[in-house]
């Protein structure tokens, strides 16, 4: 299986975009109010899990593979990061298998779709986030794009904290975080430059 293949650019973009715009129009679906404390995509499509394992699949693999993509057009390969992506998507299976769960109390089920959407968050931003802290010294730009990373993540408490807990806090913070990588991979916004070595 050639990585070239797989992690082409018209599939990196096409897989971005369809995850983009599924995640904007889903929320609205069947009169849902996304900012409603009962309109969580969980709540929406706990008797319509096709739609949200769509959603899931579209939303993890997208940013999987364009993250997987920006580590090729650095020629970076980094065993551990790879694993984090694998851990994302799966934590995204384990949330989609949690639906359904009451929301009367703390139950197990409940526990563990809770505990599957934090382990899918951190999963999904670590390795964007570390891969620019790790190698901020060897390319231009990246501590700023370490903390747009982390200024995007930060949008997940912002919402929570002026809205509650809503749809927005699964729309606002993956949309922005699919435009930013899009700019990354497919702009020239972003220089895939190393820094110069300065002789002392």
């Amino acid at each position: 299986m050639k990585s070239d293949k797989i992690l082409s650019k018209p599939l990196c973009i096409g897989f971005l975009v369809c995850a983009f715009v599924y995640g904007l129009v889903l929320p609205f679906l069947w009169g849902n109010d996304p900012a409603s404390e009962l309109g969580t995509l969980s709540l929406l499509c706990e008797d319509r899990k096709g739609w949200f394992w769509l959603w899931g699949i579209l939303t993890s693999g997208s940013l999987i593979l364009n993250t997987q993509y920006m580590y090729k057009s650095y020629k970076i390969k980094n065993k551990w990061f790879d694993a984090m992506c694998a851990l994302g998507f799966i934590s995204m299976c384990l949330i989609a298998l949690t639906l359904g769960h009451s929301i009367e109390d703390w139950n197990q089920k409940r526990l563990a779709h809770w505990i599957a959407t934090g382990v899918f968050i951190v999963f999904t931003m670590a390795p964007i986030a570390l891969f620019f802290i790790a190698y901020r010294k060897r390319f231009e730009h990246f501590n700023i794009l370490a903390v747009c990373t982390f200024i995007i993540l930060g949008t997940f408490v912002v919402i929570f904290a002026t809205v509650g807990k809503s749809a927005l806090m699964e729309m606002v913070p993956i949309a922005l975080m699919e435009v930013f990588m899009f700019v990354v991979n497919f702009t020239t916004l972003v220089k895939k430059k190393e820094k110069e070595k300065v002789e002392v």
